[in-house]
This record gives C-alpha cells, sequence and structure tokens, in this order.
C-alpha cells in the first residue's frame, strides 16, 4: 500500500492492483491527478469536492469509477456521472482492493447547521495494510485499523473528540489529515496531544507531507 497526499484531506491510494483518490476538495493540490481507477468521495462539502474544478478531473480520469456518499451521489448523477452510493457495512471492490462504507452522518457543526450523510471507508488488500477514511465524522468504529486518516483540526471537533476518537479506534499508526484550517505554527500542538495522549503510551503519528508519497506496511 501506498498513499500521496495531496494536502487537507484529499489522499491518492495505491492498493492491490487499484489506484484511488479520495476527497479531491478545494484546499487540495490534485490537478495533476490523472488516470486513477476510482475517485472516492465522503461527503458534498467542497473541501472534500471541489465543484470548480470537477470537469477538469473527470476529463483526466475517465475511466474511474464513482462512489459517493448518498447524497453526493444523486448531486454528481445530476451532473451526468455514473456514481455508486456508498453505506455503512456495504463493501465493493476495485481491482482487487476492498473498500467497506463506515457510518452515515457528518458529525454535527452546531444544532443550527443540518447535517448531510458522510460515509468514511476502510481501505484494504490482500496482505496489506487496513486504512480508514472517515471524511468528516468520528462516529465510525472500525475494527483492527492499522493507519487511521485523522482529521486533526475542524470546526466540528475538539481536541478531546479527536482523541477520544483515536483511542476508540485503537489504530496502530495515525496519519493526520484535514490540518488546512489550522495555522502552520499551531499544528504542532494537535499533533502532540493526538501523539501523547491518543492511545496510552501514546501513539505513533506518520506525517505524509502534501505532495510527497509514503510506503506503508
Amino acid at each position: 500500500m501506498k498513499l500521496t497526499h495531496h494536502g487537507h484531506s484529499c489522499i491518492e491510494l495505491s492498493v492491490a492492483d487499484a489506484t484511488v483518490l479520495f476527497d479531491p476538495g478545494t484546499f487540495s493540490s490534485f490537478d495533476d491527478v490523472a488516470g486513477v481507477d476510482a475517485i472516492v468521495v465522503t461527503h458534498q462539502h467542497p473541501d472534500h469536492l471541489d465543484p470548480d474544478r470537477l470537469d477538469a478531473l473527470r476529463e483526466a480520469n475517465p475511466d474511474a469509477a464513482w462512489f459517493a456518499d448518498p447524497q453526493t451521489a444523486e448531486q454528481l448523477r445530476d451532473k451526468g456521472l455514473d456514481v455508486t452510493a456508498t453505506k455503512a457495512g456495504e463493501t465493493f471492490s476495485v481491482k482487487g482492493a476492498r473498500f467497506e462504507g463506515v457510518g452515515a452522518t457528518h458529525a454535527e457543526i452546531h444544532p443550527y447547521i443540518e447535517r448531510i450523510s458522510n460515509v468514511g471507508i476502510v481501505a484494504s488488500g490482500d496482505g496489506e495494510p487496513r486504512l480508514f477514511h472517515p471524511g468528516d465524522s468520528l462516529e465510525g468504529r472500525p475494527e483492527n485499523v492499522d493507519y487511521l486518516c485523522l482529521p486533526l483540526v475542524a470546526p466540528w471537533s475538539a481536541v478531546r473528540e479527536t482523541i477520544a476518537f483515536v483511542r476508540a479506534v485503537e489504530p496502530k499508526h495515525v496519519i493526520p489529515i484535514h490540518d488546512k484550517v489550522a495555522a502552520d505554527r499551531a499544528r504542532g500542538i494537535y499533533l502532540g496531544h493526538v501523539r501523547d495522549y491518543g492511545l496510552d503510551g501514546g501513539v505513533e503519528v506518520i506525517e505524509v507531507p502534501e505532495g510527497e508519497r509514503a510506503a506503508l506496511s
């Protein structure tokens, strides 16, 4: 398994024989991504799906299969895309890679703001690690997670909730995502709390800088 971080919540994952792009949003630098096998969207917010670059993304990846939470899938179908809706507990496969939906609803931002659908994804392949991308939700609790792509900073979470999420999932490693809303100078505060308190004795945090690729084993 190999992971390229395109910034914020956008990752490009090579697993089994598939290359899959997750959450190509406004804060992410995915413009050079081409020829992927699938594109997965956890929810409709623009920092996870950039509407202004949707046409260019389609043109660069004409053969990609699309998967998205139910609400986003409906919106994309209205734009002429053939999209499979993801749901909690349901699985799909792409070139030997397996994906399972986790959760159903975006985390609460404020009681006055309507909650939308959000389906996280666990990705795996034979003999490869299990990686969990939760989108914008802390409700999923998949088992045996090797790598948790952790939303580090968000308007819908507090540090105590982020740490509680890590402790509930119990991953072997944490990869920070959803961090473009934090000032660079402040980011280390959040990372330190997660590293020190995410699990008893701490949890390993693996930083993959934007534009770089990491092998996950």
